[in-house]
């Protein structure tokens, strides 16, 4: 098995295109990010590699992308965990964490140990959920687009947001879904007390995030409605809809599920660390 490793987002689409076709549920973060870069004026970011197993017929027979934070799976089947596991340890050691889909995220982190003698340690698992019949709850108030005079508020809050959790936006990323009306509030009394946003739609489908209310106006049910508000938008717009949440979160998790989103996959991240690290 021949495993192709590249920084050009263009040309690692045209080879998985298939997979993400057949799939786009699963794949909706690697179909978000690389449909994203190809489209780019560059193609290519040197932050950014992108890994596809061949077969001998020259078929791709599972691939993966490292983006920064760490490696995220696509297709891993048998023989090409362990070949992209090998390959990647070697091409980009201090990838620092593995996530996909249980059990090939596990089966990642163990050859990557295997090669490389760090350790793998589970950090964290997160829930695919896709939108089925929409329910739309009954809260007061109403959505409207943030705008620029929102940056500074909805950066705060996706600050606020990434120490709680994790997979916010930084200020350029808020101004960005401003600008193309991809991040929306929820007001009432004419005040925002929560967020929505969504992801560009990729091969059919548009994923939610984040999504945010702050601590003193929780309980309230603002989350749900500008996320069924923003879910009823996107799936007028001809998306299928997903999101992903923390299993751990009983809280979200009851949400969205109120609101009609059904649980389809777990996935699981692990780090990477040196055992000299102590």
């Amino acid at each position: 098995m021949r495993v192709e490793i590249t920084a050009d987002a263009a040309r690692f689409l045209q080879l998985v295109t298939p997979a993400l076709e057949r799939d786009p549920l699963h794949h909706t973060v690697i179909a978000t990010v690389v449909s994203r870069l190809a489209g780019a004026s560059a193609g290519s970011d040197s932050r950014f590699r992108y890994a596809t197993a061949h077969n001998g017929n020259g078929t791709v027979a599972g691939f993966a992308m490292y983006a920064g934070p760490g490696i995220y799976l696509g297709t891993v089947p048998g023989e090409a965990v362990r070949e992209l596991a090998r390959a990647l340890a070697e091409e980009i050691p201090d990838a620092g964490a593995v996530e996909g889909a249980i059990p090939d995220s596990l089966a990642f982190a163990e050859q990557w140990t295997a090669v490389s003698g760090e350790r793998a340690r589970r950090s964290k698992g997160s829930r695919l959920y896709r939108l089925g019949g929409l329910r739309i709850p009954e809260i007061p108030g109403y959505s409207r687009p943030a705008t620029e005079s929102d940056i500074e508020a909805c950066t705060r809050w996706n600050a606020d947001m990434d120490a709680e959790s994790a997979g916010a936006l930084d200020e350029s990323g808020v101004r960005a879904r401003i600008a193309v009306g991809a991040l929306r509030l929820w007001i009432d009394g004419e005040r925002p007390v929560s967020m929505a946003g969504h992801h560009p739609r990729a091969f059919g489908w548009s994923r939610i995030g984040p999504v945010y209310t702050p601590p003193a106006d929780r309980g309230h049910g603002y989350a749900g409605a500008a996320t069924a508000d923003l879910a009823q938008r996107l799936r007028a717009s001809g998306s299928q809809v997903c999101l992903f949440t923390d299993p751990a979160n009983p809280t979200s998790n009851k949400i969205y599920r109120s609101i009609g989103f059904e649980a389809v996959r777990e996935y699981e991240r692990y780090e990477f660390t040196d055992p000299a690290a102590g």
